[in-house]
């Protein structure tokens, strides 16, 4: 929208120019400014009707997302009183909070290695140097340091996204040696900075790293019900279908942004 605002603008501003162009020349006619320059004013008409029609759409998806917020948050509240009653009448009866649709349980687990594991930088200089260590499997480890120890530096280059320099040392998975380029299909990395569209909902921004990260097979009922574990997983379901945001047009908090 905001591209074909500039584009009118623009092109506003041309007509306007060849407008004081035969304003001063005084010879010619409205009628043969008008002649000459048909294909600019057909132009001008058709970038103001396009930005007109994308303004509509923009609206209308925007009051559409509305909408489905409020439904979500309708279900949510039902859903969760069904589960309270059932729990009331029924103590005994286990009942799970979420029933997964989509997503399967992995077949197998993976436990990582490093040893003397470092980054050279291309001018020559070595900012990790020597770090060993062991990631087991099914297990949630934290890297602690103060500002500047280089823990990012070390989840970029264990994770292959240290691009600026070269990795050595050695890593292994499950206790054979492997790189890190090889495992992009199978591992999730959440960066410092946002990396998510401003302009989308949470539910699209799921959906897109879907169709991604997932096989090329998979169907759209498929796609449907893994980005609703995800959400429900992430516990971000109650927001789905509200707007990202950005620093300028606030939106979901930050928490929510990094889920």
């Amino acid at each position: 929208f905001v591209r074909s605002a500039n584009l009118v603008i623009y092109t506003c501003f041309a007509v306007a120019v060849s407008a004081m162009v035969a304003s001063q020349m005084g010879e010619r006619t409205r009628q043969d400014f008008a002649s000459e320059n048909s294909s600019v004013l057909a132009v001008f008409v058709a970038v103001c009707t396009m930005v007109v029609v994308v303004y509509l759409l923009d609206r209308r998806w925007r009051r559409v997302q509305l909408q489905l917020e409020v439904v979500t948050g309708v279900m949510n509240e039902s859903h969760a009183f069904s589960l309270n009653l059932v729990r009331h009448f029924m103590p005994s009866f286990k009942v799970a909070k979420y029933q997964f649709r989509g997503m399967k349980a992995k077949r197998g687990r993976a436990g990582v290695e490093f040893k003397d594991l470092g980054l050279d930088l291309p001018n020559g200089k070595r900012v990790l140097n020597g770090v060993t260590g062991k990631f087991g499997a099914g297990r949630m480890c934290a890297v602690m340091g103060p500002s500047g120890a280089g823990k990012t530096t070390f989840m970029n280059t264990l994770c292959g996204k240290a691009t600026y320099g070269q990795m050595v040392g050695t890593m292994m998975i499950n206790g054979k040696e492997a790189d890190p380029k090889d495992l992009k299909g199978f591992m999730g990395f959440v960066p410092q900075d946002d990396i998510v569209h401003q302009d989308l909902t949470v539910r699209e921004q799921i959906q897109f790293s879907v169709r991604l990260r997932g096989d090329v097979s998979l169907t759209k009922n498929r796609i449907e019900r893994i980005t609703e574990d995800v959400l429900n997983v992430m516990q971000i379901d109650h927001i789905q279908n509200s707007i990202v945001g950005s620093v300028e047009n606030r939106g979901i908090s930050g928490g929510q942004r990094k889920r």
